[in-house]
């Protein structure tokens, strides 16, 4: 029988999103989704990191033609709220909604064609 203290535990998952300029993402997912800069790596820079409380994204470069592919479903506390944030900000974000699944959510979709989805459970 395997030993429960060498058993892993899983603690977050950091989605990686595939950008054509780490600049261009970086002032989007700050100024536009509110996010802060975690912290930037290479010179020039080639990956990046954004928070917003306990969700972080990680931003990589890569080349024309690969970006666009990531996709996350970001869990959060008030999501109306944030939706009303982001369209006060003037993104363009799809219409707020309570899905079939029990969820409250909307999509973002950033300059590099990834698809941010963010969601609240429906109270039962």
């Amino acid at each position: 029988m395997a030993d429960a203290s060498n058993a892993p535990g899983f603690e977050s998952v950091t989605p990686r999103l595939p950008v054509c300029d780490i600049n261009t993402a970086l002032l989007f997912h700050v100024q536009q989704l509110g996010f802060q800069l975690g912290w930037k790596w290479g010179d020039p820079v080639t990956h990046a990191n954004v928070c917003r409380d306990s969700v972080s994204l990680d931003l990589i470069a890569v080349p024309a033609g690969r970006q666009g592919t990531a996709m996350a479903y970001i869990r959060i506390k008030g999501v109306t709220a944030y939706h009303a944030e982001l369209r006060q900000r003037g993104v363009a974000v799809s219409s707020i909604g309570d899905r079939d699944y029990g969820m409250r959510d909307f999509e973002v979709i950033d300059p590099d064609g990834n698809r941010l989805a963010f969601g609240e459970p429906l109270v039962g």
